[in-house]
């Protein structure tokens, strides 16, 4: 059931990775976040299913009253569950005892359904996704290869190699595509209502910028950022993508957030 809540200004800002990914991918964040917030990085990479990773983001954000939540990809996704779930009247699998919810919300090349099924006319299919999830038992390592291929220019490429991301998960990599072909959060995502950013890579093809602008027409009073990069414009364009989340705070309302309850 949806409630109101009153908070003081942000303190501490939750960064939730995606696919292939881990907590270190947000490296640049956290050096420059951290000198003035309590930064957190909830680790989802070996969730079994949406529900344990949105367990996960639960556990991270315990005892947290005035925090902003940050999730790219699937971990947006992961958000999204966390989100219904809280706000459900029967929470499953789950005993939820933290009720605050964000600040505000950020989502980064996101989406509130992976697979296209003709709501978007553009985007990855069941069909692509089934033959990443086949080349993903084959191979797990090749696959994250082929992930990030072509994602990123020379320089954003540099940045990512440069980050040593060591703790991808590849054992797990094929449950987090399932994750991906299961989530549908198209209807509910109209009933957030506290403030949110959306930021979009107009050279996405993972997530493509047409599933933002759809999240934007969707949640109400959202604001819509598309940078001029692929799916990662947190290391491609790390510079503007962290002004535009410190913009973003600076100008949030500074006494409520709220969710719509259910009618």
């Amino acid at each position: 059931m949806g409630e109101l809540v009153s908070v003081p200004n942000c303190k501490t800002l939750v960064f939730i990775h995606g696919w292939a990914s881990a907590p270190e991918i947000w490296q640049r964040q956290r050096e420059y976040f951290g000198k003035h917030y309590e930064v957190i990085l909830p680790d989802i990479s070996r969730a079994k299913d949406i529900q344990e990773a949105a367990g996960i983001v639960n556990d991270s954000i315990k005892g947290k009253k005035d925090f902003i939540l940050i999730g790219w990809s699937l971990g947006w996704l992961s958000f999204l569950e966390w989100l219904k779930n809280i706000t459900s009247e029967s929470p499953s699998r789950y005993e939820v005892v933290f009720r605050y919810l964000p600040k505000g919300v950020i989502a980064v090349n996101s989406t509130a359904k992976f697979c296209d099924d003709g709501y978007l006319g553009k985007g990855p299919t069941e069909t692509h996704l089934a033959k990443m999830i086949r080349d993903c038992k084959r191979d797990p390592r090749k696959t994250v290869e082929d992930f990030y291929k072509g994602m990123l220019t020379d320089i954003g490429k540099n940045a990512l190699n440069s980050l040593k991301i060591k703790n991808i998960a590849f054992d797990t990599l094929a449950q987090g595509l399932y994750m991906l072909k299961n989530c549908d959060y198209r209807d509910f995502i109209a009933r957030i209502h506290f403030p949110t950013l959306i930021i979009a890579g107009a050279k996405d093809a993972i997530c493509v910028p047409e599933a933002s602008e759809y999240m934007h027409k969707k949640i109400k009073g959202s604001e819509l950022k598309v940078f001029d990069c692929g799916h990662m414009p947190f290391i491609d364009k790390a510079d503007g993508f962290n002004a535009a989340i410190d913009n973003f705070i600076k100008l949030m309302p500074g006494t409520k957030s709220h969710f719509s309850a259910r009618r």
